[in-house]
């Protein structure tokens, strides 16, 4: 499936019934809707963009390596509009904030783990591998996403 959003076109796949990848990408058209799970997840995305939506409530399955899938399920914890440094990911997950990073950079399932939320102490850290000096796609992807959960949301549907 591919989602066009406000800020960046996203490129959906699954397995078995469950989303195990949902990545901002570029050059992609849009995609029919003929599977169930896409189309809810279609709507949850529509919703969120809309600033609707502060949680996906969306199968899905993690997949990488037992510590990413660890780093990236604290990362799933962070609550809609709220930032923590990859410090503070490491110091609950007793481990580094570079590690942190790493795994964050791995995502396979953006915007339903937020790693967008992860940030640096000193800046708002890389986005996909895309590293915060570069300041190209990915960061205005991660900036805009920041900006647009920080704006007020009188009309927002909580899960």
């Amino acid at each position: 499936m591919v989602f066009i959003s406000p800020i960046g076109t996203i490129g959906i796949n699954s397995f078995n019934d469950k989303i195990c990848e949902l990545r901002f990408v570029e050059n992609l058209k849009k995609s029919k809707l003929k599977n169930p799970l896409y189309k809810e997840l279609n709507r949850q995305l529509d919703l969120y963009f809309k600033q609707r939506l502060n949680i996906f409530d969306i199968p899905y399955e993690l997949t990488g390596t037992k510590y990413q899938i660890k780093i990236l399920k604290r990362v799933s914890e962070l609550k809609y509009g709220i930032t923590k440094t990859y410090s503070d990911i490491a110091v609950k997950a007793n481990t580094h904030a570079r590690p942190v990073g790493n795994a964050c950079r791995n995502n396979p399932i953006q915007l339903i783990i937020p790693c967008h939320r992860v940030i640096g102490k000193n800046n708002i850290g890389g986005f996909s591998g895309e590293d915060v000096k570069k300041n190209g796609s990915m960061m205005f992807i991660k900036k805009s996403l920041l900006k647009m959960e920080e704006a007020p949301q009188d009309h927002l549907i909580l899960k």
